[in-house]
């Protein structure tokens, strides 16, 4: 059904400013969630699969552990990490994220979000948002997948990749799952170290390495290769949760 051009306008007018938003030197990517921690609209690199962007999203929004609980009223708050900054900026009943390079000029951003935040909650207040982005369901387990553990090769991607901790997996990687697990492309997985018998549930970020090297295996961040204990050459049960 195609949507009515009301509607039409208001994504492609919050589209266009987040992309405005990316324009500014060292900002790689850019979204607006709802006070729910809803993904309302995004800007980001294909890399970023949508199910990591709504996992971020909800953290924030959180009123138990988010940043209005920890930091109380703010007008912005920057989330330092070893190769990059997570800046967040409130709006009336949403909030707009931000991953940004470490170096960024945080005074230079600020201006541009002032102007960004005006014209964001007057598309907010509009009502017109359309309903949170969705990741696709996953089925029922029908077997247990193993797959070998690696690291991740890319550095420009690993990153982004080690502030979250979280998995990931080549496109390759992820039809490979969801063809054994008969489901749709999924967010989070629980993996296994049988070495170990150590578990957890991940969320997990669908890559573009430039080789195949990768491909059918999963790529573990330095946090859940200590919580799982990961030896080199380790494989994994991977399920889904």
């Amino acid at each position: 059904m195609a949507r009515e051009s009301g509607e039409g306008e208001f994504d492609k007018t919050m589209d266009d400013v987040l992309q405005q938003i990316n324009t500014v030197p060292g900002v790689i990517g850019s979204l607006v969630c709802g006070a729910a921690g809803e993904v309302v609209a995004h800007a980001f690199p294909p890399l970023f699969d949508l199910s990591i962007l709504q996992g971020v999203a909800a953290t924030v929004a959180d009123p138990g552990t988010g940043v209005r609980s920890s930091a109380g009223a703010f007008d912005l708050v920057d989330l330092r990490y070893q190769d990059g900054r997570i800046v967040v900026k409130p709006l009336r009943e949403a909030f707009l994220l931000l991953l940004c390079a470490k170096a960024i000029n945080l005074q230079v951003l600020a201006i541009s979000l002032n102007v960004a935040k005006g014209k964001l909650e007057s598309l907010i207040g509009e009502g017109r948002t359309e309903a949170p982005l969705a990741a696709p369901a996953a089925a029922a387990i029908l077997d247990v997948l193993t797959l070998p553990a690696c690291h991740i090769q890319n550095s420009a991607i690993g990153g982004s990749f080690e502030q979250f901790g979280m998995a990931a997996i080549t496109p390759a990687t992820s039809r490979q799952i969801s063809a054994f697990y008969r489901t749709g492309t999924t967010k989070k997985l629980r993996l296994t170290n049988p070495d170990s018998g150590l578990s957890g549930i991940f969320a997990v970020m669908v890559v573009n390495e430039n080789d195949a090297s990768s491909d059918g295996k999963i790529i573990l961040c330095k946090s859940i290769e200590k919580k799982l204990r990961i030896s080199d050459g380790a494989s994994l049960t991977v399920e889904l949760p």
